[in-house]
């Protein structure tokens, strides 16, 4: 065989192979590795931040400005989030047309971390002629924090897709969130053990600092974990991020009955979470009188059991199907309300069986997301997951809202059960009541939701 026609053959056969799929141009495998030991980097730094800037915190950070309203600024604090959530429909447009997704990425985080790094002085007392207009400052640049941060996680993730081939990318992300957890968890403590030692002899007027030190320490910190992303090549000849489907085809997913049975439950289900989550986070605080210290470290133990029975659940699931596990893990997080109903500024460990209960909550964060993946086709199941995780969060956002404002204005209302049965303050029957709404939720689960043996 001459040498041209050995070259043809080679040609020939190499056109009929598959072909590789690249994650982007292709890179020395040193700055591969090294790229992704800067996106863990990213990671802890950006985790530490968070744990030192947490929602806790800021929520206590409110409370003494002493602002009316204070219901519905907590209620847009905890909303915030899911708010900026809806941005997953849109964002991808701006991303690649506005500026390079590197440089998106990189303006996303700083302006993110500086509005973090603005909240506490804006929000100090003096600074705006009202503790109402503080309370305003505070509630809206934690909104514009989650946005902005929301954008940049965006691009980050289509930027590490480019980054990471698909057969380790499973084990990257893992990776890197468990970076995540080791920065979150010890600055979580960090922060609630700083506010207790430095608030214990000073009054609540004065304890503002105690919660805006950490704050402004951890806007810091998540300043600092843009540097590594700022190693990373920008891979600008990749493929940008895919741009959004049309709105008639957002929609389609609804015309499957099983899928259309699982975003009406996942509303029902955010629904009556968001329901009690302004007199949740209100009632340690105002009520039981309970640090941020003991908060924080409750939440640390609920993340850490989350993980550790994650796992079995999982197998469990597989084994017997998601939906009773879901339907086991609602009824026993419904429960923790009635622990919160219990307590009493005498008798506050009963706020620890809350968070125990919780805990069961994993059932929901693993068969969820498992049985939404496997009712959506496999071949597009992008217009599924953002139509879901869009419409839950608009319900979820709504009822957290809604819910601070009516905390706002029946705060100090009594509810008489029966002539002589049972008075509830409105705290005490908004924790009855959501226990009740969420338990049966747990039974429209059963309902709604049709999973069959393939799907499990």
């Amino acid at each position: 065989m001459s040498s041209d026609e050995a070259d043809t053959r080679r040609s020939s056969e190499a056109s009929q192979r598959p072909k590789r799929i690249s994650p982007g141009p292709d890179l020395p495998i040193f700055q591969r590795r090294s790229a992704r030991l800067m996106a863990c980097a990213n990671g802890l730094i950006w985790g530490v931040g968070n744990g030192l800037t947490s929602t806790a915190l800021v929520v206590y950070l409110a409370d003494t400005l002493g602002a009316p309203r204070l219901g519905l600024g907590v209620g847009m604090i905890l909303a915030a989030r899911h708010l900026a959530g809806v941005l997953r429909l849109g964002a991808p447009l701006a991303i690649g047309r506005v500026s390079p997704r590197k440089n998106f990425c990189l303006a996303s985080y700083t302006l993110s971390a500086l509005c973090l790094l603005a909240l506490p002085v804006a929000s100090a007392p003096g600074v705006l002629p009202s503790p109402g207009a503080s309370l305003a400052a505070l509630v809206l640049l934690w909104c514009l924090y989650h946005v902005l941060e929301y954008l940049g996680n965006v691009a980050l993730y289509s930027w590490m897709a480019d980054l990471v081939p698909l057969r380790i990318r499973g084990r990257f992300f893992g990776r890197r969130e468990r970076w995540m957890l080791l920065g979150i968890a010890p600055a979580m403590l960090a922060a609630g053990t700083f506010s207790y030692w430095w608030n214990s002899s000073l009054p609540k007027t004065q304890q503002w600092s105690g919660y805006a030190i950490p704050a402004a320490v951890g806007a810091c910190a998540m300043l600092a974990a843009v540097l590594p992303l700022a190693r990373i090549p920008r891979l600008e000849t990749s493929p940008a991020i895919r741009h959004g489907v049309a709105l008639r085809q957002m929609l389609l997913p609804l015309a499957d009955a099983r899928f259309a049975g699982l975003v009406l439950f996942g509303c029902l289900f955010s629904l009556t979470n968001g329901l009690t989550q302004a007199t949740q986070n209100l009632f340690p605080v105002r009520v039981l009188g309970i640090s941020l210290l003991m908060v924080l470290a409750a939440q640390v133990a609920l993340r850490m059991g989350q993980l550790a029975i994650s796992p079995t659940i999982g197998r469990l699931a597989d084994r017997i199907g998601n939906r009773p596990v879901m339907v086991a893990s609602q009824l026993i997080g419904a429960a923790g309300l009635l622990f919160y109903a219990l307590a009493t500024s005498q008798q506050w460990q009963w706020f620890f069986g809350a968070w125990a209960a919780w805990i069961a909550y994993a059932g929901m964060n693993v068969c969820l997301p498992n049985l939404l993946l496997k009712l959506a086709p496999t071949d597009c199941n992008t217009p599924h997951l953002a139509l879901y995780y869009t419409l839950t969060g608009l319900c979820y956002a709504a009822t957290t809202i809604g819910s601070g404002q009516a905390l706002d204005m029946m705060y100090d209302i009594t509810i008489r059960l029966g002539p002589e049965l049972l008075a509830l303050d409105y705290y005490r029957f908004s924790f009855v009541l959501g226990w009740l709404l969420r338990s049966l939720v747990a039974v429209c689960l059963l309902v709604l939701v049709k999973e069959s043996a393939s799907s499990r």
